[in-house]
C-alpha cells in the first residue's frame, strides 16, 4: 500500500489511542462533575490544554478544545463577526479557502456582511494590494489558511499581521493552520486566532483546538454550559482531548526530520512526474513540501485516481471535504487554471515518514495506469 492523501487525514499515533483508550477506561468521569473522580477528569483535561499551549507558545487559557478545524474555524468567523458587528462590518479573506471557511462567509453574506475575497496567482502569491486597500476601520477579521490542502501554497500571514498592526486597526487575523501544524514552524505572534484539527496530526477523529488570545472577544456559537471558559459548551471530551495533546507532542518532536523527509519525497516526484509527457506540475516550488498537485493532459484525474487505487496507491483529486462532488477545484480554478487543468488535477500529500523507495514505487504504477487507460 502506498498512502499519499495525508492531507485527508493520517493514521492515528499508536501512543495516542492508547491515551485515548486509557482516559475512557479509567478517568471517564465527567470533568465538571463535583466529586473526586469529576476532579481527576478536570485535571487530565488542564494537563492536556496546559501541554498544547506550550507546543503553541501560548497560555493554557487561550487553548479551546473543540471537535477539529470545521466547528474551530466557526467559531473563530462567527465569533468575531458576530461579537464586532457594531463597528466591524467588513471582513476579509481569500478564494482559496477551505469550504469550512468559506460556506460561513457567504452565509455572514446573506446577514448583511461585507466579504472580501482576495485573489491569488498560480505561484500562490496572494493580492495584497487589494489587501491593503481593503484594510480599514470597519474590517473586524482577516481570516486567511497557512497552507492550502489542495495545492499546497504557503501564504504569507505574518505579512498580514504586520500590515494589520501597522494600521493599527483594531482587525484581528484568523489562520486556518490544519494542513500547517507540525509541518511548519508558527510564529505565535503572528495571528489572533488559529484553528487545526487532531486527525491530520495523528490524533483520533473528532478532535482538534482553537488558540484564540486573551484580549480577543467573541461569542460562543455552541450555548448551553460553562465548559471551555464559557466559549464552547457540551460535555468536556477528555479522551480526545488528551489523545491530540499525545499526538502534538510526537508531531512537533518529529518536525525537522519529517520536513526533510517530505522535501526528500517531494524532489524525487517532481523529477519522475516531470519526465511524464502529459504530467503538469502545478505546485509551485516554494509550496508546502507536504503537498504536490499535478494535472493530466491526456487523462481524465477520476479515472486515474480509481485505477491508482485499485492497484493499492491511494491519492486524492480534491479536498476531501468536496472530492465527491463532480466538477473542477475551484482553488486551481481560481488560480487562473483552465477548466481542463482544474478537472483533471491530482493531490498527493504525505507525513514525511514515507520511504524514498515510495516515491520510485508510485512513479512506476503510475505509468503503467496511464498506459493501460485510454486517452479522453
Amino acid at each position: 500500500m502506498i498512502y499519499f492523501d495525508c492531507a485527508s487525514t493520517i493514521a492515528p499515533y499508536p501512543e495516542a489511542l492508547q491515551t485515548f483508550v486509557k482516559v475512557s477506561t479509567e478517568d471517564f468521569a465527567n470533568a465538571s462533575s463535583n466529586h473526586a473522580l469529576g476532579y481527576a477528569s478536570d485535571t487530565l483535561l488542564e494537563k492536556a490544554r496546559a501541554q498544547v499551549a506550550r507546543y503553541f507558545g501560548v497560555k493554557a487559557d487561550e487553548v479551546i478544545f473543540d471537535s477539529g478545524a470545521s466547528e474551530g474555524n466557526n467559531l473563530a468567523i462567527k465569533g468575531v463577526a458576530y461579537h464586532n458587528r457594531s463597528w466591524g462590518k467588513k471582513l476579509i479573506t481569500t478564494q482559496a479557502e477551505h469550504p469550512s471557511v468559506l460556506q460561513v462567509f457567504h452565509e455572514l453574506e446573506k446577514e448583511g456582511f461585507q466579504v472580501i475575497y482576495l485573489s491569488y496567482d498560480k505561484e500562490g502569491n496572494l493580492d495584497f494590494d487589494t489587501l491593503e486597500k481593503e484594510l480599514d476601520p470597519s474590517t473586524s477579521l482577516v481570516s486567511v489558511m497557512k497552507v492550502n490542502n489542495e495545492v499546497g501554497y504557503v501564504f504569507d500571514t505574518e505579512r498580514i499581521h504586520r500590515l494589520i498592526q501597522e494600521k493599527r486597526l483594531r482587525t484581528l487575523l484568523h489562520v486556518d493552520a490544519t494542513q500547517a501544524v507540525g509541518k511548519m514552524p508558527l510564529d505565535p505572534s503572528g495571528y489572533d486566532l488559529l484553528t487545526f484539527s487532531g486527525h491530520k496530526i495523528g490524533s483520533v477523529k473528532g478532535s482538534g483546538a482553537l488558540i484564540k488570545k486573551e484580549s480577543v472577544q467573541l461569542d460562543p456559537q455552541i450555548l448551553g454550559g460553562s465548559q471551555e471558559n464559557g466559549f464552547r459548551a457540551g460535555t468536556s471530551t477528555v479522551p480526545e482531548d488528551a489523545a491530540l495533546a499525545t499526538a502534538l507532542r510526537l508531531t512537533m518532536n518529529s518536525m525537522p526530520e519529517r520536513i526533510e523527509n517530505a522535501r526528500k519525497l517531494n524532489a524525487a516526484l517532481r523529477k519522475g512526474l516531470a519526465e511524464i509527457g502529459e504530467v503538469e506540475i502545478l505546485t509551485p516550488e516554494n509550496g508546502s513540501p507536504f503537498v504536490l498537485n499535478f494535472a493530466l493532459h491526456k487523462h481524465k484525474g477520476s479515472v486515474v485516481a480509481e485505477a491508482l487505487s485499485n492497484a493499492g496507491v491511494y491519492v486524492s483529486t480534491k479536498s476531501a471535504c468536496s472530492a465527491r462532488e463532480p466538477g473542477k477545484s475551484y482553488v486551481l480554478s481560481h488560480a487562473g487554471y483552465s477548466d481542463d487543468i482544474a478537472s483533471n488535477a491530482i493531490r498527493l500529500s504525505f507525513s514525511g515518514t514515507e520511504d524514498l523507495s515510495e516515491a520510485a514505487s508510485f512513479l512506476s504504477t503510475l505509468n503503467d495506469v496511464l498506459s493501460s487507460l485510454k486517452e479522453r
